[in-house]
């Protein structure tokens, strides 16, 4: 079971929590049957996102026995076979596609997740290997996340949360490279062809771009008028204070390399409790001022 939960990264799963923040913050979380189709949503698009985690190993199978981490990884380390691999995926495909089609029965949302798997069948096959335009594909694949929480309550989505989110992954995915070319020394090309392109100077300019893109949206955002007037709450402005906080803290574990220069954000945001914290306390704060008070 565990080699399963491993081959699927469930852990993974967590990613796709961005689906639920439109809802957050359109005031509909606890609207009637909003939940359920949203977990719904969820699952479909995690089933989705398993397929293309077992597409992109069995792909990179002979360059993730050089790193580390990804070298325990089911499918690297041989204890899953390709060709169960491959049934598995298959499982993952029709599972994602039930869901969305004949459960959630949201063309709109089918759509997307169509889309998010053809994007990125293409990035495993190639798109990957192409410096600064695989950042870009990753990034996007957050803002897809978060046009299928869009498309389920039906509201429209604000630039504010697309922009965030873009600059937010960018942040991460660029600080997962910037560790992945520590980690790796030498090898760093031959697990991912794209970080000959990368130096550890360049990256660290992208980290703080993009971070401070992330803050500066993020604080136009709720200190706009029509925002605080549209979620009814004069303090919203304070929860920048929790992604501030969770920013310099994700810096301050890239550059002091901590957990063995770690840098995926899942792993991170599991062995980190200060980070852990940090998403939670602002997740529950949001709650709080916008459905409780």
């Amino acid at each position: 079971m565990m080699t399963l939960i491993s081959l699927l990264r469930v852990k993974n799963w967590i990613k796709n929590g961005f689906i639920f923040l439109p809802a957050v913050f359109s005031l509909h979380l606890f609207t009637p049957g909003v939940i359920s189709s949203l977990l719904i949503g969820f699952f479909s698009f995690s089933f989705s996102c398993s397929f293309i985690y077992i597409i992109n190993d069995i792909q990179d199978r002979d360059r993730d026995v050089l790193h580390p981490r990804k070298k325990l990884r089911p499918i690297a380390s041989g204890k899953v076979p390709i060709k169960a691999a491959v049934v598995w995926a298959i499982v993952c495909f029709f599972v994602a596609f039930f869901l969305s089609g004949f459960i959630l029965s949201n063309l709109h949302f089918t759509v997307l997740m169509l889309v998010y798997v053809a994007i990125n069948v293409a990035y495993s096959l190639g798109i990957k290997n192409v410096p600064l335009l695989e950042l870009m594909v990753v990034a996007v694949n957050f803002v897809i996340r978060v046009l299928t929480g869009c498309v389920i309550i039906k509201d429209a989505p604000s630039n504010w949360i697309l922009v965030v989110t873009f600059f937010m992954a960018l942040f991460l995915v660029v600080v997962k490279r910037k560790s992945e070319l520590l980690q790796l020394n030498h090898d760093a090309s031959e697990h991912r062809k794209s970080l000959s392109a990368y130096t550890v100077s360049f990256l660290n300019v992208l980290i703080y771009f993009s971070a401070t893109i992330t803050l500066t949206s993020y604080l136009l955002y709720s200190m706009d008028p029509e925002v605080v007037r549209s979620l009814n709450s004069p303090y919203i402005l304070y929860s920048s204070l929790f992604v501030l906080l969770g920013l310099i803290r994700y810096i301050q574990i890239s550059e002091l390399s901590l957990y063995e220069g770690e840098g995926d954000p899942t792993t991170l945001l599991f062995k980190d409790v200060f980070l852990g914290a940090t998403i939670g306390a602002w997740v529950l704060y949001l709650v709080f001022i916008l459905y409780v008070l």
